[in-house]
């Protein structure tokens, strides 16, 4: 309860027009989240239907009540916008007391902050009375609950309605969120301990009461199931929180939570946390969370990163490095190779600047060039972890901090010329002189200056190209010049023609020197892009960030902003978010063709990214070129007409595999048409079925066996069975098991199914009738034993789906719901939202954990997910190329189509047509997350959630001390 002058701890104002079962929702949260087991309730939060008894002055008892309260939380709606009651009281608020306290729950409408203004952007926002204008010195706490007020799931259980109350509880009760997290899994782990301390008791009361020991240890394991699946369910939240700021902290987020509980939050953190890391090739070193204070004024502590030109190698340092037990030990450049994804080696026995400096690869990453204090760099040979050379710049001794490094350097492709520019100090005869800059070139091979020249100070760019030819930028002038390979003379300066003045501009070269890019100026804001060449602007950004660098040809350009590392197209437009970090980026490198990215943190983190996706799937062989419409009816054999009959190929995760030929060819093969195709599961017998008729052929020779049969009305084969000589068909609209050496009809199903379909692995069959969904399994006679028979809830069903193996059944009703089915169990559960018009049906992951369905097209093309024992809605996926480097998803005519093939695997054609092999399973989404962070949680977050659980590290190793 709150203390003080306070009665209240806060005061909910809302919508009753609209908000009322939210609103109650939220004040019990606030009451129950991180209470004492032993007491009601530790905040008192006022909402006036539960609060006020029965009054003839309304009005003057809810201003008492407001006087009376710490916080305002304010259920923000563009109906509460409009209330009257809603504005009176936050009038009272804004004139009686501080906005400091002020807290915005948002149910409905837009809400934005223009920081430029200082106020909220009211172009936008329309969910805030009007009185707010101008009332807040700074953005106020808000929390976003439009997803849960719209899927209307108001329990602590459900994560993202946790996630949102625990924000909001933190001021009341004067925490952090963290801590409020931490004391309501205390307050559960206690209940845990005193049941612990009461099976204690019980057993040694055992031999008068056996029954009563037997239930105190099964309440324990209940009590010990909920505070596992309290902690899950924490840290699932903490994963889905994680995943846009931290996606290395929502990766081991997510995988402590399916270690500790498997639950339907847990598997969502999971899928988020994949998608979070989609572009993330390797992480290398954690965030230490903190920047060191001990550099001095002006000194970060540096991390720095290097990729080869050709994106095979990746080479970088950090004064954060784990490895290094003290400040004092000897230093190291780690070694990545790309192209291998191995670690190498590192280089030992290394310095840098205490702010750091230079640290580059040559093209091939032979070569590496790394700064050391006062203007001296050393060139390295890579596989020989040894110094080729070493370079004193300037006496940069005599220089200021400021004046100390290279400002600007390059290394040639082969290695054998270094160019830099630098300060240096005047002679020690002559104190009072000034301070120059210079521009010079050396030979790698002898250590001696080919060139050596004045420049303007901090204004010149330089870049070799792939031929060796030096190119430099001179801003001041606005002039570019080239050193060719084997010259030792600058070529006569050329005026870039139509460029404005960028002197007052940050600028670098693309990685053959043709372009430039040019940060904000006094007159526009954004970065622009220019063709050196032909003097023309190329791009020109508002707020994307800082470009930092810019490929060979039109590949994806790199772009920092803040903690987000970020790729975009040639025209600086489409973007896509490649990674985020706990603090903002310090070090980018890039491959010539801007498809590695390398970044590193101000606290020490380390991550490789690709700008195209590394963990959304895996293109697999199609030789032939099957498409989508090649497919026949269950997607797992592709038919296609060619002279003389048609051929097969099975279709699965493995990729396409010709199955053979069949001397016939149907009018119309494939999905679209009235044929449908089953093959044997050796491969060598096909089944054909054409409108009323059926046939076997041997796809060895292509030749038909025996005469087939003409059942003079609808006939589907639906699959083999194991045996490899009878199949399961629907026979007027009857589901049959026929002997394809006889036809015969050897089982017929009583009533009519339809829609019916076939497991993977054969074993199982599913159908749709009136009186819902049906399942049978095969037996060792070849007849089909029903297993199951489960109600669908809603309209007639329009599809049905099973699981590779048959564990799982999903159908789609005519409201667009989806009822599923456990096979095992009978448990039935419908979904909380609707399916969409996309293409194809819904198709259950590989482990039957999750339904996905592709929906949208074109960029807004996404795979939407459900729990598969709850049908609960578990968050989407945006659907982009795989393999093809792009930067944003091709704009495709309709959504990409998901099918169960052969063996399975969820496989989809991509837009350019390849085959696409979808990880969408929790097995392997914990696996492509355990390559990613195979460290186990720090000891302090495993305290704070997992404490007196018994965890092994989701990774194989062992929790880190």
């Amino acid at each position: 309860m709150t203390e003080g002058p306070y009665r209240r701890n806060a005061f909910i104002s809302y919508s009753h027009q609209q908000d009322v079962p939210l609103a109650a929702a939220l004040q019990r949260g606030l009451h129950r989240l991180a209470r004492p087991w032993t007491r009601r309730q530790t905040v008192s939060v006022f909402r006036d239907t539960t609060s006020l008894g029965a009054a003839s002055d309304l009005g003057g008892a809810i201003l008492q009540e407001l006087r009376g309260s710490e916080y305002f939380v304010l259920i923000a709606s563009p109906a509460a916008a409009r209330s009257r009651w809603v504005r009176e009281e936050v009038g009272f608020w804004i004139a009686n007391r501080p906005m400091e306290h002020f807290l915005i729950a948002v149910s409905d409408g837009t809400i934005s902050w223009d920081p430029d203004a200082g106020d909220w952007d009211w172009d936008r926002t329309d969910c805030l009375p009007e009185v707010l204008r101008g009332a807040f010195p700074r953005e106020p706490l808000w929390v976003d609950l439009a997803a849960v007020r719209a899927a209307g799931r108001y329990s602590l259980r459900d994560a993202p309605f946790r996630d949102a109350v625990a924000t909001l509880l933190a001021p009341l009760r004067g925490q952090t969120k963290d801590e409020v997290d931490s004391e309501d899994l205390r307050q559960r782990r206690t209940a845990v301990r005193m049941l612990r301390a009461a099976v204690t008791a019980l057993s040694a009361l055992l031999a008068l009461s056996l029954i009563a020991g037997v239930v105190a240890w099964q309440q324990r394991g209940q009590a010990l199931d909920r505070a596992r699946t309290s902690a899950s369910q924490a840290l699932a939240a903490r994963a889905l929180e994680a995943a846009q700021s931290d996606p290395r902290k929502a990766a081991q987020f997510a995988l402590y939570a399916y270690a500790v509980q498997p639950t339907g939050e847990s598997t969502q953190a999971l899928g988020r946390a994949v998608a979070a890391n989609d572009n993330v090739a390797e992480h290398f070193q954690p965030g230490s969370e903190a920047q060191a204070d001990w550099h001095g004024v002006g000194k970060l502590a540096p991390t720095r990163v290097a990729v080869s030109r050709d994106g095979n190698m990746l080479a970088y340092y950090t004064d954060f490095d784990r490895d290094l037990p003290a400040l004092d030990s000897p230093r190291h450049v780690h070694l990545y190779d790309i192209g291998a994804r191995a670690s190498l080696p590192p280089i030992e026995g290394v310095e840098w600047p205490l702010g750091g400096g230079v640290l580059e690869m040559s093209r091939d990453g032979r070569f590496l060039v790394l700064e050391r204090s006062y203007n001296e760099f050393d060139l390295w040979d890579v596989s020989q972890r040894k110094v080729m050379r070493s370079f004193t710049a300037s006496e940069g001794r005599r220089l200021s901090e400021a004046h100390k490094t290279l400002k600007a350097f390059a290394l040639s492709p082969d290695g054998q010329r270094v160019a830099a520019a630098y300060y240096v100090p005047p002679t020690e005869d002559d104190a009072n002189g000034d301070i120059t800059f210079r521009l010079a070139v050396w030979d790698a091979a002898t250590g001696r200056r080919l060139t050596d020249e004045s420049a303007a100070p901090e204004r010149v760019s330089l870049t070799f190209d792939g031929d060796g030819r030096l190119h430099a930028f001179d801003q001041e002038a606005g002039t570019v010049r080239l050193l060719a390979r084997d010259s030792v003379s600058w070529s006569t300066p050329r005026k870039v023609a139509n460029l404005p003045d960028v002197r007052d501009r940050r600028a670098g070269l693309s990685a053959d020197g043709t372009k430039a890019y040019l940060g904000p100026g006094t007159q526009d804001a954004g970065d622009q892009i220019w063709d050196l060449d032909n003097g023309r602007r190329l791009a020109a950004g508002d707020d994307q960030g800082l470009v930092r660098a810019l490929p060979e040809g039109n590949g994806p350009v790199t772009v920092v902003t803040g903690k987000s590392v970020a790729a975009y197209d040639s025209a600086l437009g489409d973007r896509r978010v490649l990674g985020t970090f706990g603090f903002d980026v310090q070090s980018v490198s890039a491959s010539a063709d801007g498809r590695w990215v390398a970044a590193g943190s101000l606290d020490g983190a380390v991550s490789l990214f690709s700008t195209s996706s590394v963990q959304g799937g895996t293109t697999v062989p199609n030789d032939p070129h099957v498409s989508a419409a090649e497919l026949t009816r269950d997607a797992r054999v592709a038919a296609r007409g060619v002279a003389g009959g048609m051929d097969l190929w099975s279709v699965t995760g493995t990729g396409v595999r010709r199955l053979g030929h069949i001397a016939h060819q149907p009018q119309s093969p494939g999905v679209a048409g009235s044929v449908g195709v089953v093959v044997s599961a050796d491969g060598s017998r096909a089944v054909l079925g054409e409108e009323s008729r059926l046939s076997l052929w041997n796809l060895r020779d292509g030749t038909q066996t025996g005469t087939g049969k003409d059942y003079g009305a609808s006939v589907v084969p639906l699959g083999f069975l194991p045996d490899g000589v009878h199949v399961a068909a629907v026979v007027r609209g009857s589901l049959q098991v026929l002997d394809t050496r006889s036809w015969q009809t050897t089982q017929t199903v009583a009533g009519k199914h339809d829609p019916v379909v076939v497991s993977a692995d054969g074993t199982t069959v599913a159908g749709v009738s009136p009186d819902g969904v049906s399942v049978w399994r095969l037996t060792g006679e070849n007849r089909l034993a029903l297993v199951r028979k489960a109600a669908v809830v809603g309209t007639v069903s329009m599809s049905i789906v099973i699981s590779g193996k048959g564990e799982k059944v999903a159908t789609v009703n005519g409201d667009g719901r989806i009822t599923l089915v456990d096979v095992a169990t009978g448990h039935t559960a419908t979904s909380t939202g609707t399916t969409h018009s996309g293409a194809g049906r819904p198709v259950f992951g590989e482990d039957a954990s999750v339904l996905v369905e592709a929906t949208g097209t074109g960029k807004q093309a996404v795979l939407q997910f459900w729990d598969s024992v709850t049908g609960e809605a578990r968050g989407s996926w945006s659907w982009a190329d795989q393999g093809s480097g792009s930067v944003t998803p091709s704009p495709a005519a309709s959504a990409a189509r998901l099918f169960t093939g052969a063996d399975g695997t969820v496989l989809a054609f991509a837009p350019d047509g390849s085959l696409v092999r979808r990880p969408l399973s929790t097995a392997t989404w914990r696996k492509i997350l355990c390559d990613l962070v195979p460290d186990p949680l720090p000891r302090s977050d495993y305290d704070r959630y997992l404490k007196g659980l018994d965890v092994p590290a989701p990774c194989s190793r062992t929790t880190e001390e």
